[in-house]
């Protein structure tokens, strides 16, 4: 969460820095002659043109016969204004993009945590199923040597283990993550 006050702080520092790039290109378009004639007043010039259009139709006077162009300087004023607004925007929305893709980062990364936490704790579950099953196998192999020296062992609740879990593989309900996790001829089925 303190990623956005520090968001909201950068953004208004780049709409303070959007000025100085508005008045610069206004000083740009009076310095350099093709600046001025080819980026900076055909954009406000067209931008007039179709406010007056545009004003002219929801008032409903008809089509404007006649439009006047802006004079030379305040066409610059204002094509330097579009210009440092769109400026504006491209930087606006490059930061935008960024802290999107790095909270997407993030939430991967966190995802891949807990598969591989998941995948940890059933690799672990495997490795006791395993040696229970060995054990059980001994406990068989010890039996059968007491019985066959005519010693027979009673156990109380004679059980053979059996496992309980599923063991296909390990799904994220998130993004539909699967990971399968191949342990012997087992696998295990984790649903997080």
């Amino acid at each position: 969460m303190p990623a956005l006050p520090v968001f909201k702080l950068g953004m208004l520092a780049v709409r303070q820095l959007s000025k100085y790039v508005a008045n610069f290109i206004k000083q740009k378009a009076k310095d350099n002659q093709i600046f001025r004639e080819y980026v900076c007043i055909p954009p406000a010039q067209w931008y007039n043109r179709m406010e007056i259009r545009t004003k002219m139709w929801t008032l409903k006077m008809g089509k404007p016969t006649n439009i006047q162009p802006l004079s030379e300087t305040a066409a610059i004023d204002l094509g330097a204004s579009m210009l440092g607004e769109f400026v504006l925007f491209l930087i606006c929305g490059a930061a935008v993009i960024s802290e999107v893709s790095r909270q997407m980062r993030s939430e991967r990364r966190k995802r891949d945590e807990k598969v591989q936490a998941a995948t940890k704790l059933t690799n672990s579950i495997l490795q006791m199923e395993e040696t229970i099953e060995h054990q059980e196998q001994y406990i068989q192999e010890i039996r059968k040597a007491l019985k066959s020296l005519g010693k027979d062992i009673k156990v109380p609740k004679p059980e053979k283990f059996e496992s309980k879990l599923l063991r296909p593989l390990i799904v994220t309900r998130s993004i539909d993550t699967q990971v399968t996790i191949p342990k012997s001829d087992k696998q295990l089925q984790v649903t997080m």
